[in-house]
């Protein structure tokens, strides 16, 4: 596959006819991504411009990830599922797809947003932001799984077994041996259920805070399957900054709180909540041992994460809410 690079991509999008012939591009590169190239292209008359992915075949992280670029398809045609399911707003429209080349382009997100981490990070906790990120979760899945056409389109669970089960939950396995048995069998629970739409990578990085709602930027993890694990994900996320800021601990447990409950209103028994806390035990430990290892968390926070991670594994709670009240103090 050739990579595109800002002094290919003018004559490439050129004659792909996604921007004028002849057109001053303005190319931005966008960071924070581990797993595809990504740009921002502006011209004049072109309003806020598109951006543009292209998947790459090893992740760049610290341990060997490869990842069949092929999954490049598979975001851009969930990014349009969403569309169809919910209507415009939730996700970016794609305008453009190449296969062959393993890249997409899609519009720009309208101004007047934040990434949700980001603002997580600087301690501006919202509470609505929470229920909005639950809330449009769980409409998604509860409408594909209405939908028997989007679970045809997506049947295939590369995306979830290179993506996450590998250098998640196994890779995580193999450095905790004594973990190994209930993480197995948590992949195997995962990989039986099949209900929805699975984004895949649900996590405030990937939404972006309007005040009036969320959009979805990043699903190039999109399968058919269990909705728990979305659940998970995005808790799992909010638990680790809640541990990595102990002065705002309280309100980051109350917003994971609030997203479990906007949830569980917009897609009643969808998510198995024993299958929601089996997992969030596995992927917190994993974003400390696995191959992604959360990039915020310092050494005192790492060790929380790994030691309830752990007991949620060995010893796991009935309920999300008792997960929560680990998290809250801390053990």
């Amino acid at each position: 596959m050739e990579a595109l690079t800002p002094l290919t991509l003018p004559a490439y999008l050129a004659e792909h006819g996604v921007v004028p012939a002849g057109a001053e591009l303005e190319i931005e590169a966008l960071g924070g991504g581990i797993s595809n190239d990504v740009w921002r292209v502006r011209w004049s008359g072109g309003g806020d411009g598109i951006v543009v992915k292209q998947a790459l075949p090893y992740l760049r992280v610290e341990e060997v990830w490869a990842y069949d670029v092929g999954r490049s398809a598979v975001e851009h045609r969930a990014l349009s599922a969403i569309g169809r399911l919910l209507g415009p707003g939730h996700a970016p429209a794609v305008v453009w797809a190449d296969d062959e080349r393993h890249a997409f382009a899609m519009e720009c997100a309208p101004p007047g947003g934040a990434p949700w981490k980001q603002r997580l990070l600087a301690g501006e906790i919202d509470m609505r932001d929470a229920y909005r990120a639950g809330d449009l979760l769980g409409r998604i899945h509860a409408a594909s799984a209405a939908d028997p056409d989007v679970a045809a389109e997506f049947a295939d669970r590369a995306t979830l077994i290179e993506g996450r089960i590998d250098p998640y939950h196994r890779f995580t396995a193999a450095r905790h041996p004594d973990l190994a048995p209930a993480i197995e069998a948590e992949v195997e629970r995962l990989l039986a259920t099949r209900r929805a739409l699975v984004l895949g990578d649900y996590a405030p990085k990937n939404l972006l805070a309007y005040p009036d709602r969320m959009l979805v930027l990043d699903v190039e993890v999109a399968h058919w399957g269990d909705p728990a694990f979305d659940v998970a994900f995005c808790l799992n996320h909010l638990c680790l900054k809640a541990l990595h800021l102990p002065r705002h601990r309280a309100l980051l447990v109350a917003l994971a709180r609030a997203l479990h409950g906007a949830y569980a209103e917009a897609a009643p028994g969808l998510a198995d909540e024993p299958a929601v806390v089996a997992e969030l035990g596995v992927l917190m430990v994993a974003r400390v041992d696995g191959k992604s290892p959360a990039e915020y968390l310092d050494e005192r926070s790492q060790r929380l994460a790994r030691t309830i991670g752990r007991s949620l594994v060995l010893d796991p709670p009935a309920t999300v809410m008792r997960v929560l009240e680990r998290v809250e103090v801390g053990a």
